[in-house]
């Protein structure tokens, strides 16, 4: 996936950032942009259906189960402020993903069976969303 976002970001110059996690990336565009006259449905179209086609090309002998596909949104931020906003509630997002997911395999790895994990990591998570 870093590497289909890489080949997104080399073809499209008006992209200047690409943030990844999991299965999802967030592309900023610049702010002066005149990408397909900002159109969002244009936009939104053409980059995620380009993303998914690199990512198919990224595994030529494979036989996929299933087409690969990736849900895409258009969020316009009005000002700077607001992108830093939404590329750090992101970045706070990973960080509990990567926290929970840590976890969980340790547990795992100590001895714990996956369904063990998964109901004490839920009672540690409702108790520090709710203290």
């Amino acid at each position: 996936m870093n590497h289909c976002a890489t080949l997104v970001l080399e073809k499209y110059p008006d992209i200047i950032l690409a943030y990844g996690f999991s299965d999802e990336y967030s592309f900023v565009f610049k702010k002066e942009t005149k990408f397909y006259q900002r159109r969002a449905s244009k936009i939104l179209s053409l980059i995620v259906s380009l993303f998914t086609s690199l990512y198919v090309e990224c595994f030529p002998h494979e036989e996929m189960r299933f087409t690969p596909s990736f849900k895409s949104r258009i969020i316009c931020c009005p000002s700077i402020e607001v992108l830093q906003a939404y590329l750090a509630w992101r970045q706070r997002e990973c960080h509990s993903k990567n926290q929970y997911n840590t976890c969980f395999w340790m547990l795992v790895k100590s001895g714990k069976s996956e369904t063990e994990a998964y109901n004490i990591l839920k009672v540690i998570c409702f108790f520090f969303c709710w203290t």
